[in-house]
């Protein structure tokens, strides 16, 4: 009965279209009476709980990379950096589409979520591919895809997240997604080669080491603020956290001073909107610190791991029911919100089965990240119809194909999980 209020519940509550932290604030309040009562529900202990989801140190992460990212995107900061890809690409097969590649590779390690860096150049990356000669529907398709790298490679807010409702160090979770993320980027730029030749779409101009070296010097300092971000948690100068604080303050001084291309009334902006988008963030983390203790208290953790440790114990068959589970999930509720809730689900059967917890965060976040570019939910997908103005339907048909690298990805990790735990081994 326990089970059917409190996983019925919650999911009849957001097919009903109620916003998840409200759902979850009423399944853990019914499911909380159910346990002990109207009169022995402990209500100061709920409220302690909600208030500690927001208050936590490393949260105060994201809404510094969402500053970041917002504060990269007002300026000529990311116009830099596109340039000097163009310089470095454009002559492969498919020029600007790879270029499209390389470039979110590298604001992936200015900007914390998908849908930033979908929005920030998606425009600019578009037109430009259809002023060459790109079709728009696989322009569209090679930036939505291209996007999802942003939240592998560090700053990731999902992984702070992750990080915060696991205990897991979250420079740890950066420093494992750098292999992953790189691996994607290529894996999409060797079906993007394929596609160009047998398209003949256009490449650029011929490489030219000069103009590289020109390119480079202009974009250097932007390229600098990945530099700050991993140096300083590679060699604990700083945390996660006060990494993301060092790095707004350098955009800022760019911007501002350097550049002289944002003004300090386009800061405060920038502060006031990420605020908005963090609180929005900060209230589902309260709303899942209740849920995480009730869910606890209700041991229906504790049961699913059993009833799955029945079937399996072979930490490598376990991660890919999780898999499986989380690509439906993905299609139908936003990362962010797949992540508050089924990680403390997942915990004690990971627990149970030896998955690592520092590879299975990455895993989750890839499989998620499939979700963005695939209907119903498709947080990106909307994105990209507006700003290219091209039909859902059309953007999906090119954009499931790069689905694939995604996949790959998510396999090496769990066949190799030295991919992601290599690095952070080596540097914490």
């Amino acid at each position: 009965m326990l089970i059917l209020i409190f996983v019925g519940g919650l999911i009849t509550l957001m097919i009903l279209g109620v916003p998840a932290a409200f759902a979850m604030i009423a399944t853990s309040l019914v499911s909380a009476f159910y346990l002990w009562g109207v009169d022995g529900t402990p209500i100061n202990i709920l409220v302690q709980q909600t208030v500690s989801g927001a208050s936590n140190f490393t949260t105060l992460a994201i809404p510094l990379f969402l500053i970041m990212g917002k504060l990269m995107n007002e300026g000529n900061i990311t116009e830099r950096i596109f340039v000097f890809c163009q310089a470095l690409v454009g002559k492969l097969p498919g020029g600007l589409a790879q270029v499209n590649i390389l470039n979110s590779v590298i604001f992936a390690g200015m900007s914390g979520t998908a849908a930033s860096d979908a929005a920030g150049m998606g425009a600019m990356e578009i037109k430009a591919m259809a002023d060459a000669g790109f079709d728009k529907p696989f322009a569209t398709a090679v930036t939505a895809a291209s996007s999802l790298i942003g939240p592998i490679i560090p700053p990731s807010v999902p992984l702070v997240m992750y990080g915060v409702l696991t205990g897991t160090s979250v420079g740890a979770l950066f420093i494992g997604g750098i292999l992953p993320g790189l691996i994607m980027a290529v894996s999409m730029m060797v079906m993007t080669h394929f596609y160009s030749v047998k398209r003949n779409y256009p490449r650029g101009e011929k490489f030219n080491i000069k103009l590289v070296w020109t390119t480079f010097k202009k974009a250097f300092l932007s390229l600098l603020t990945i530099v700050i971000i991993m140096g300083g948690i590679w060699t604990g100068v700083f945390t996660a956290t006060e990494a993301a604080g060092v790095a707004v303050l350098y955009a800022i001084f760019l911007g501002v001073v350097v550049y002289k291309d944002i003004s300090l009334k386009t800061v405060l902006t920038v502060f006031r909107n990420s605020m908005v988008d963090c609180g929005a963030i900060l209230f589902i983390l309260a709303c899942v610190s209740m849920y995480g203790y009730v869910l606890t208290r209700t041991r229906i953790p504790i049961y699913l791991a059993e009833q799955v440790v029945e079937l399996t114990t072979n930490p490598f068959l376990v991660s890919v029911i999780l898999c499986l589970f989380l690509l439906i999930t993905g299609c139908f509720m936003s990362t962010l919100e797949n992540v508050l809730l089924f990680t403390p689900v997942f915990m004690p059967l990971m627990m149970e089965v030896g998955i690592d917890p520092l590879v299975f965060g990455l895993v989750m976040v890839l499989m998620l990240m499939i979700g963005q570019i695939t209907p119903p939910f498709g947080t990106v997908l909307f994105v990209m119809c507006k700003i290219a103005r091209v039909d859902m339907d059309v953007v999906v048909i090119n954009t499931i194909p790069f689905v694939v690298p995604v996949l790959i990805t998510v396999a090496l990790c769990l066949v190799f999980p030295q991919m992601v735990t290599f690095l952070p081994t080596m540097a914490m």
